[in-house]
């Protein structure tokens, strides 16, 4: 975590850059990041199981984006935008960036959340070993707005508060209780 944190503010500012923004403009909120680490466990597949099976569902995250050490055991897929399944295989020592929802947002659909997955691998020896992943994700401050960046065309979605947006989104997970609803502040006219 402590050699990846200080990853955040770059990797953002780089996106924003190629956006068209200031790429300072997320500076402050990503001093003190919020983050989430995941530590994702495999066990090993036995030759009882179907070849075919996968480990993790299809997905997006929802977070600005995930850094994910490179895997030492392949498995990590991404859907192209000819909606294939794409192996993923990233130079030991490399780190994975997968983009995610709250970027999704804030881009306007320019930059869309990875829909990734973790498979079966295809090496009958490595499907008996087990796989560790460590995902790290970059989240914006609860109270924080997703609104669309300057320069991305009109926009296409409301603006929305972070927890808003992040409860509604897991939900689907939690339950519809989960959701919370906090209001925009409005400044007043003039």
């Amino acid at each position: 975590v402590q050699a990846e944190l200080p990853l955040f503010q770059p990797i953002l500012q780089s996106i924003l850059a190629y956006l068209g923004c200031d790429p300072h403009l997320y500076d402050r909120r990503l001093e003190r990041a919020r983050l989430g680490l995941r530590l994702n466990y495999y066990p090993p597949l036995d030759e009882t199981r179907d070849r075919r099976a996968g480990r993790l569902l299809g997905h997006e995250d929802v977070d600005l984006f995930t850094l994910l050490p490179a895997p030492s055991i392949e498995g990590l897929q991404v859907l192209n935008r000819a909606h294939k399944w794409v192996r993923l295989h990233a130079p030991p020592g490399s780190i994975v960036l997968n983009t995610g929802d709250y970027l999704q947002r804030l881009s306007d659909d320019i930059l869309p959340s990875t829909t990734h997955r973790v498979s079966a691998p295809r090496d009958p020896a490595l499907r008996l070993r087990t796989r560790v992943s460590f995902p790290l994700a970059a989240y914006l401050p609860p109270d924080d707005v997703l609104a669309a960046l300057p320069g991305t065309g009109a926009p296409k979605y409301e603006p929305i508060k972070v927890i808003t947006f992040h409860t509604r989104t897991t939900a689907k997970f939690y339950g519809d209780d989960y959701a919370v609803e906090a209001p925009l502040e409005r400044s007043p006219p003039g």
